[in-house]
């Protein structure tokens, strides 16, 4: 599976990313997402096929087992027309069949840090190529799997509710929006016989990503309980050609029990109790699809009891001439995948049938765009009788501490690159001055480390020393308890830890730097000398033995933790050259701004260890020449 393959690859990267540390600092962990279990019984997936298109409704509804039925036609009530929305900022086509949206392609996005053109990343310099957010595969299926359905588990209802010809108040096929304009739309259908009446009330603003949607659905003038919307499937931009580690499939999410919960399309396709479904327990303030960049939420009027995810997988074609994702093996061999798992994933949350307003948001998910003072999140809560924070769609990291550690760091890295790049006018030197300045700031503690180093390696011939009389003595000889305070007398001299502990302040930055690269918008389609994408891997693989190489240079200068044995001394050296060849293995095809950010870093440790080494060579030749007159003496004169 291709999140399986994802999960499995970034745990490879977590994992060596702490035993570099463990090796150049001495002790650090860190632990990746859980992997979702596989599940191989073809009977169990052709099960979650047929069946996760709709969700099971809530227990309380009268038909828990229901689903649209495939054979499903449109009534033939009112002409058919699709009702296209143009704004700057977007333009959303709605079909009068199911009153649905069938196309949501995002121009251009805003936020704090300015505003600017977005396309999909199937764009070519010289052909830009529409942003699209809606499943066409989606589309193809019967019935339809399309954003903005409503299901309530009474098949009476739901067919004609999303299969019928509804009535539009909009004459023509056309609404333009610009400046504070808004526009609303609405489709109705009623039938006299059952006394079924549907409505579904949009409201488009020019210049945001929030719009309304009122759905009332009645029979007999009653509300009908039990209905909810759906989200997606697999919101997100549908020009990714390839899914892989960096270009990862849109997944679920839903703010929970005060907390945000996180489940990628094949955890969900695969889930067994019921197949091909995965309920969410406890009360939700919002509910969303989306990928990296991109999403779909629903916050609803009121908050919600039974959030449920649904997904059904199937094979994808990868073109001709797409090389994205490669391994290193791959590369090496000049193969590829020809095929890929994919999912189509969808948000089932509980809403109102009364005429509420549930409020829909639609965009980038980017800080500056939900931060307070006219940010999206003030826009959601604006109606609403609570206050809910859609920066959660920005995934963090899957554990809350984890995000509560790269958060606060993330967020001040994003607005210090953003700042550079209003300075240079690229990413790619913003990056570069970003690192510069970072390691810089760093070069005190380096410092400390290396001079903790030096200690450590001065104290070594006595180490050995002591370690080798230990090894003669009994556990009960006197000497044995005046040979081990003298060893924790060097050891506290030496320090080690402290030196250590400079290098594992930095792994923070690193990740927090990594979440930045792979979430961030401005990263993304940010071109710098031959790359086109500083969120993308470098095409000509030229960074990533860039990397590898300025990481060898700057290890082969670099203290070493002291060795006791000719065979430590040994195991150093090779780890020296194993450890880029790792990382090497484990970054191919990472972010470029990401291989950028470490290579100028190697580049600039070097430099720094250059200084230190300078430095150091001074200091040991000051101590030699303002020793005492008895130190100098060799030791023979000494004893005579």
């Amino acid at each position: 599976m291709e999140d399986s393959n994802r999960q499995d690859f970034q745990k490879r990267f977590l994992i060596a990313i702490v035993l570099s540390m463990v090796i150049l600092a001495g002790w650090m962990y860190f632990f990746p997402p859980p992997k979702p279990t596989p599940n191989n019984n073809s009977n169990t997936e052709q099960a979650a096929a047929n069946t996760a298109q709709t969700p099971a409704p809530v227990p309380q509804a009268p038909a828990a087992n229901y689903q649209v039925p495939e054979t499903a036609q449109p009534s033939a009530g009112a002409p058919q027309k699709v009702i296209t929305i143009d704004s700057p900022f977007y333009t959303v086509k709605l079909d009068a069949r199911g009153g649905v949206p069938v196309s949501w392609v995002l121009k251009k996005h805003r936020s704090s840090e300015g505003e600017r053109d977005v396309y999909s990343i199937a764009s070519t310099k010289g052909n830009p190529v529409p942003l699209e957010l809606i499943s066409q595969k989606g589309l193809e299926n019967s019935p339809r799997e399309v954003p903005l359905r409503v299901i309530t588990g009474d098949p009476a209802i739901d067919q004609p509710a999303n299969e019928n010809i509804y009535t539009v108040n909009v004459e023509g096929d056309a609404v333009q929006l610009n400046g504070q304009e808004s526009k609303t739309i609405e489709f109705t259908q009623t039938d006299a016989a059952s006394g079924l009446e549907i409505s579904k009330k949009f409201t488009f603003r020019a210049e945001s990503p929030v719009s309304d949607l009122a759905v009332r659905i009645t029979r007999g003038g009653q509300p009908v309980p039990s209905a909810r919307l759906g989200i997606g499937p697999s919101v997100g931009d549908q020009g990714i050609k390839k899914h892989y580690f960096y270009r990862s499939e849109p997944e679920a999410t839903a703010f929970t029990n005060g907390d945000i919960n996180r489940q990628l399309p094949a955890a969900i396709s695969e889930h067994k109790d019921p197949p091909g479904r995965m309920p969410i327990a406890g009360s939700a303030d919002w509910a969303g699809i989306g990928d990296a960049y991109f999403a779909m939420a629903v916050v609803p009027a009121q908050p919600a009891l039974g959030v449920e995810f649904t997904g059904t997988k199937y094979e994808q074609e990868i073109p001709e001439g797409v090389h994205e994702g490669q391994s290193l093996f791959q590369w090496v061999m000049g193969s590829n995948d020809r095929k890929e798992t994919r999912h189509l994933t969808t948000a089932w949350i509980p809403i109102t049938a009364d005429g509420s307003v549930n409020k829909v948001f639609v965009g980038a998910k980017d800080h500056f765009a939900f931060a307070p003072k006219g940010g999206v999140n003030d826009q959601v809560n604006e109606g609403l009788n609570r206050s809910v924070d859609l920066e959660n769609t920005i995934n963090y990291g899957w554990y809350s501490w984890v995000r509560t550690v790269l958060r606060p760091i993330a967020v001040p890295i994003l607005w210090c690159v953003a700042k550079l790049n209003e300075l240079t006018g690229s990413y790619g030197i913003a990056i570069i001055l970003f690192t510069i300045v970072l390691y810089s700031l760093f070069f005190p503690l380096k410092m400390r480390s290396a001079k903790s180093m030096k200690k450590a390696q001065k104290h070594q011939p006595r180490m050995k020393e002591i370690q080798d009389q230990m090894k003669k003595l009994k556990a009960d000889d006197p000497k044995m308890k005046e040979l081990q305070m003298e060893q924790l007398r060097l050891m506290k001299e030496s320090n080690f830890i402290g030196g250590c502990l400079p290098m594992v302040l930095q792994i923070p930055f690193f990740i927090a730097l990594y979440t930045a690269i792979t979430i961030s918008l401005d990263f993304r389609q940010a071109t710098f000398l031959w790359l086109p994408d500083l969120s993308a891997s470098d095409p000509f693989h030229l960074l990533e033995f860039a990397m590898a190489g300025s990481m060898v240079l700057s290890m082969m200068f670099a203290p070493a933790a002291p060795a006791m044995t000719p065979e430590q001394a040994m195991q150093q050296k090779m780890m020296s050259y194993m450890m880029p060849v790792m990382m090497l293995w484990v970054l191919w095809g990472a972010p470029a701004g990401l291989l950028l950010y470490w290579f100028i870093g190697n580049l600039v440790t070097f430099g720094q260890q250059m200084v230190i080494n300078r430095m150091n060579k001074s200091d040991t030749q000051g101590e030699e020449k303002n020793a005492p007159a008895s130190k100098k003496m060799k030791p023979k004169l000494s004893a005579s």
